[in-house]
């Protein structure tokens, strides 16, 4: 996912790239986005910059230029992400993919598959919201700020992602709350750290963490939406959540301050398989046939692209993102 990727001056041939000093773009300078989607300070999400040259003309204030930029093939180049990963690291195989999917123009989801410093395997999604220019950038801030992460403290684990959680959450609202262009974007995100014979995770939203053991799918993270809040406070039978309006509002996000996260850890067992993705899987393909294409005989870089193929046959409504990871080993501790 981390490949170079070209900036917008390099795209437009404008000449006005960050070694110019003074007659740089403003995209090519402000160096808060920096890594944002991959580029060179805002090469890659200039759309977010007032004052931007692209083809000769200024484009003045964000409110101006947001339709124009939307227009922009070097926007939709950046947004139509179709990245895949793969990756074999000692005894666990992982497989990563996202698709914009059939109706959105924009991939507002990201993913990050890395090894700690401690070689813990760390996974997570997000998946932007907002549906506008900017809901990606929380997405993208929360796999920021996921890459830096070194290590989980032995014996805190838990208690260290709750608090890196609610600390990118307050982040990232800050941000928004500096920053016009960012007002209001949110993500979810589900991420899994793997060390020695544990999994530790946490969930803020409606990505998902499953697990596939013994031939058996079980989804481990709960969906943090409205509608199962209400069926905790006995407001809500448990059977009618699924088609109850409230099922599609969510009920914890990053990015609004307020913040709540899960967490949870369990023993990894030899020939676990997990799998984390955004609701763009989950809606488009039930649970029986991810269940069906996870047991098959298949490479894992098969069944992701089988899962993929079948959100995407099941009408890709929305983002897709998914990771598979496959422990070959017993794990020692």
């Amino acid at each position: 996912m981390n490949d170079k990727r070209i900036n917008c001056w390099e795209y437009m041939k404008c000449g006005r790239g960050p070694d110019q000093g003074k007659a740089a773009c403003p995209a090519a300078s402000k160096s808060w986005f920096d890594g944002m989607n991959d580029g060179i300070n805002a090469g890659r999400s200039c759309w977010l910059i007032a004052g931007t040259d692209c083809k000769g003309k200024i484009k003045g204030t964000f409110a101006r230029q947001y339709e124009s930029c939307r227009q922009c093939a070097f926007f939709k180049q950046v947004h139509g992400r179709k990245d895949r990963t793969a990756l074999a690291i000692k005894n666990i195989d992982i497989v990563g993919a996202t698709h914009t999917g059939l109706v959105h123009q924009a991939n507002e989801d990201r993913y990050i598959v890395r090894q700690m410093e401690d070689n813990a395997l760390l996974l997570g999604v997000a998946d932007g919201l907002g549906g506008d220019v900017s809901s990606d950038v929380a997405a993208e801030l929360a796999r920021g700020k996921l890459s830096s992460l070194g290590r989980l403290p032995k014996g805190r684990e838990l208690t260290f992602l709750d608090t890196f959680i609610k600390a990118l959450d307050e982040y990232i609202h800050d941000q928004a709350q500096t920053r016009p262009s960012l007002a209001y974007m949110a993500t979810t995100l589900v991420c899994t750290v793997l060390r020695s014979d544990r999994i530790f995770w946490v969930n803020a939203g409606d990505s998902r963490f499953y697990l596939l053991r013994n031939g058996r799918l079980s989804q481990v993270s709960q969906d943090q939406t409205l509608a199962n809040a209400l069926v905790e406070a006995g407001r809500l039978k448990p059977e009618d959540a699924e088609t109850h309006y409230s099922h599609k509002i969510l009920d914890q996000c990053l990015g609004y301050g307020m913040c709540e996260p899960q967490t949870g850890t369990l023993k990894a067992e030899k020939g676990d398989l997990l799998l984390l993705s955004t609701d763009g899987l989950y809606k488009m393909v039930d649970d029986g046939l991810i269940l069906e294409i996870l047991n098959s005989g298949q490479s894992l870089h098969e069944k992701t692209t089988a899962l993929l193929e079948s959100a995407l046959a099941g009408g890709g409504k929305d983002n897709i993102t998914i990771i598979t990871a496959q422990i070959k080993e017993t794990l020692s501790t």
